[in-house]
């Protein structure tokens, strides 16, 4: 009898768990929002916030076909959708509870700053990034485009090195890296474990200098180190080395340092 009661149980609790399992599969929809131009081309990196939110988090980023996949409750929801280069757009959608695509095609405009990041994203047919202007690859091809006026909407934190070129202390003001990559889907804090710490960064500059620095590095929450996306010195804005500059501290000579930088790539070690 006990035997047989022990067995009911387990069937009952089975019971619940499957339906909650088949209540969970349908709480969401699957949607898919796709971005475009007046022309009908795609826009990849768009910037994507609904409210109130989708399970996939607020920052959402279209990728190189102008398209990102959520999952929402049926109800109301406020689409925005900015992308540099082109009016923002809003409108107001009706989730039902079917599978749908929504289609935003943007109107030519000014640049639109990302609201809450001051980032502006890179659009596939942008022109040709000049030194005056930093393009920042994170996870799963979302990318993001920096100009001194958008960098200094970011809180800043200031690091002094040692520069055995001119041997003098350097104090430099700027950027931390991590909290950059942060927006752009970058693992940090305590998701930095396992195989994310095979991923490195490449930082180049405008006339082709390379360094690489460890992700682990990157982050102050697992390095003591500050790796800088330095913009002043010494209380001035950068001249011939800037507009941006990589700063490393911890090394013991500044040679990862990149000047004129212009490039910050994320890749996996193989």
């Amino acid at each position: 009898m006990a035997a047989m009661r022990t067995n009911l149980v387990r069937c009952a609790g089975l019971a619940v768990l499957f339906c909650g399992l088949a209540a969970w599969g349908q709480a969401y929809t699957p949607v898919t929002i796709v971005v475009t131009d007046p022309g009908g081309a795609a826009v990849g990196g768009a910037y994507v916030k609904l409210t109130p939110g989708t399970t996939s988090g607020e920052n959402l980023i279209t990728d190189e076909h102008g398209s990102l996949s959520v999952g929402l409750s049926p109800g109301k929801y406020h689409l925005r959708v900015t992308a540099q280069g082109y009016s923002a757009s809003d409108r107001d959608l009706d989730i039902q509870a079917k599978a749908q695509t929504i289609t935003v095609a943007l109107n030519s405009g000014h640049v639109v700053a990302v609201p809450e990041t001051g980032m502006a994203m890179e659009m596939p047919t942008a022109k040709p990034v000049s030194a005056d202007t930093l393009i920042i690859e994170g996870a799963t091809g979302q990318r993001g485009v920096f100009t001194p006026a958008t960098l200094k909407d970011y809180p800043h934190q200031t690091v002094t090195i040692f520069d055995h070129h001119t041997n003098a202390s350097e104090t430099y003001s700027g950027v931390p890296l991590m909290d950059l990559l942060s927006h752009l889907g970058v693992p940090h804090g305590k998701e930095l474990m396992g195989k994310v710490l095979a991923d490195y960064i490449v930082a180049t500059g405008s006339d082709g200098y390379k360094s690489v620095v460890a992700l682990g590095e990157v982050d102050p929450e697992f390095h003591p180190g500050m790796v800088l996306i330095a913009d002043a010195m010494d209380g001035k804005p950068l001249d011939k080395t800037g507009p941006f500059r990589l700063v490393v501290t911890e090394d013991k000579r500044p040679a990862r340092s990149v000047r004129n930088l212009v490039r910050i790539e994320l890749r996996t070690a193989e």
